[in-house]
């Protein structure tokens, strides 16, 4: 994979992911929950940090259980390598090192002719032993279009389970925007919809997507379609739910259908933040979540 330049240095312009590139030069590989207790910040966002480096190819990263073991890409340009060399040591040994950084890139012939890089670091605080950090799971919802009870469930299990699970939705046949009722339903009720979109589930089958411990389906067309192979063999089950899209009438009866809809995948998605997965073998997750799928909370 190609580092553009400007990409690599917006890389760096991070305190953050530059304290983990640091830890990471000095150390080898580093598990993830090692980084958030050194670093004294939360799971979420080290790992929002990791990921962005991943996907710029700087650092590469190796699952053992639950857990997410991170390196600095071996294979990087000599450049980048150079980089890397001459500024992190002495960034990892004093915070000058971040202005030394931004000297070093401003220098004539140095890659890129500019490059800003905040000097403020944040706090280091002490958050515990490995043991004691929760791992983040990732869960991948799953319809035909990826415009409605899809995009809900991931809207949902962000809201609910946020700090322990990442969520993300895809369609077998996506409609390539998410449903107006959908979108209307979700701000209405205060849910973030920036980053929502309908995408293909072969989005996640490929090299480098992030590998999921959970897939749901939630229509029955899903469901009986052949799933590409997912990275990492996640569990998996059907939550199936009535298509509102597929409800005729005016306005209110559509919006109606939504809203049940939403009521339903709500109420399961709570059941599923509460289970207490870590003490529990994957034969009795897999009854739990199975189980899950038949909930059908009457109508309020």
């Amino acid at each position: 994979m190609e580092i553009e330049s400007h990409q690599f240095f917006h890389a760096l312009s991070d305190p953050t992911r530059l304290r983990c590139l640091a830890l990471l030069d000095s150390q080898g590989e580093v598990c993830v929950c090692e980084l958030t207790r050194t670093l004294g910040q939360s799971q979420p966002k080290i790992s929002r940090h990791l990921g962005l480096l991943r996907d710029l190819g700087l650092v590469e990263a190796r699952r053992a259980g639950v857990w997410m073991h991170y390196r600095i890409t071996p294979a990087l340009p000599d450049w980048a390598l150079s980089v890397l060399a001459a500024a992190l040591p002495a960034f990892a040994a004093s915070p000058q090192g971040q202005a030394d950084l931004c000297e070093w890139a401003n220098k004539p012939g140095n890659c890129v002719p500019e490059v800003s890089i905040t000097s403020n670091l944040e706090s280091e605080q002490t958050k515990g032993e490995c043991a004691m950090e929760q791992p983040i799971y990732n869960v991948l919802f799953l319809c035909t279009g990826n415009s409605a009870r899809s995009i809900m469930s991931e809207a949902l299990l962000n809201h609910w389970g946020k700090g322990r699970f990442h969520a993300y939705s895809a369609g077998s046949h996506p409609r390539g925007g998410i449903h107006p009722l959908t979108l209307e339903l979700l701000q209405r009720l205060d849910f973030p919809t920036e980053e929502l979109r309908s995408k293909s589930w072969d989005e996640f089958a490929q090299a480098g997507a992030p590998a999921m411990d959970f897939v749901f389906t939630v229509c029955d067309t899903a469901r009986d379609e052949i799933c590409p192979v997912w990275p990492g063999q996640p569990m998996t089950a059907h939550w199936g739910v009535p298509d509102p899209v597929a409800v005729e009438g005016d306005e209110v009866m559509r919006m109606l259908a939504f809203r049940e809809a939403f009521r339903v995948l709500e109420n399961r998605i709570k059941l599923f933040t509460s289970l207490p997965l870590g003490q529990l073998d994957k034969l009795r997750i897999k009854t739990e979540i199975d189980r899950i799928g038949t909930e059908m909370p009457a109508a309020e």
